[in-house]
């Protein structure tokens, strides 16, 4: 004789086994930022000791290398040396599309403000990151008109139409000034009582995450986002992060990670990893051949 499990018991198993998998799969994700944040602080010490940071010129040509970064995961056509000659010397690269260049020149004016008002320790609030959109699309944004009105993304104007990036969609745009606002009155509140390196760098990739996730702009939010994230880390004089160029898809995945397993720990990890990665190529040029410093941004 065959006996049938009832609906509601397979039902129950099923959410059980789904229970258990996502809970060993958020053990997991957390066991694996554990470790990488430990090694994070060994290589951050590392570096630190060396004081590579502190060579003349060191944070202007680091700074262009994020800039470099930053828009070449935008669609930047530009090589390391063609970026240093045209944000050092202005000479703009031939057979690029000038636009690229554009790019760059109005994001590394948006990383200088973006150093200058850390000295001034600005409050971040929704005006300042209209301010930092609107230098980053300087040369590139262009005015809207459309159902739910005229914005201009040169300006730093918030989107006025929704937005998609592959499958994933994003915030009704009504929703996004308060979405912004309460993130940064969130910021505020705990941006002076961080201590550690661990807890700067998770509060300033946490709103890199958020902030990309609510896409406030119709452009450029990637790269706002990277720049609102260093400004929190150089507030608290950390070294600014950077997400390599070639690691573009191993970015995307982790954006996708973490609003699939609704967690920052996947992006977490990987900006994590990034820094390592530029702690390591620093650490290793030195010691192996003493290259150097502004050499090693070329690699």
């Amino acid at each position: 004789m065959r006996f049938s499990v009832p609906v509601q018991f397979h039902c129950a198993l099923f959410h059980i086994e789904l229970y258990n998998c996502f809970t060993l799969s958020r053990t997991d994700i957390l066991y694996k930022v554990e470790n990488t944040i430990n090694l994070f602080a060994k290589k951050r010490s590392e570096f630190l000791s060396l004081k590579l940071h502190e060579a003349i010129d060191w944070e202007k040509y680091y700074l262009m290398f994020i800039s470099h970064h930053s828009t070449a995961i935008e669609g930047s056509s530009l090589t390391t040396t063609e970026s240093q000659l045209l944000l050092d010397e202005g000479l703009t690269p031939k057979g690029k599309p000038f636009e690229h260049s554009q790019m760059e020149s109005d994001h590394y004016n948006a990383l200088m403000f973006v150093a200058r008002e850390v000295e001034a320790k600005r409050i971040v609030t929704p005006e300042f990151i209209r301010t930092i959109a609107a230098r980053v699309m300087h040369g590139t944004g262009q005015e809207y008109h459309v159902a739910g009105g005229d914005f201009d993304s040169a300006k730093g104007d918030y989107r006025k139409i929704g937005v998609f990036t592959g499958q994933t969609s994003y915030p009704n745009f009504q929703k996004v000034e308060g979405m912004v606002k309460a993130l940064c009155e969130d910021l505020e509140k705990k941006i002076d009582k961080v201590n550690t390196a661990p807890e700067i760098y998770d509060m300033a990739f946490d709103f890199h995450y958020d902030l990309v996730s609510i896409h406030p702009f119709a452009d450029g939010n990637g790269r706002v986002s990277r720049l609102i994230m260093n400004f929190i880390l150089m507030y608290h004089k950390e070294t600014p992060a950077i997400i390599h160029k070639e690691d573009r898809q191993e970015y995307i995945d982790s954006l996708k990670e973490s609003r699939e397993t609704e967690s920052s720990q996947p992006m977490r990890k990987f900006l994590y990893d990034q820094q390592i990665k530029h702690f390591d190529r620093q650490i290793e040029s030195q010691r192996s051949n003493g290259k150097d410093i502004f050499l090693t941004f070329l690699a």
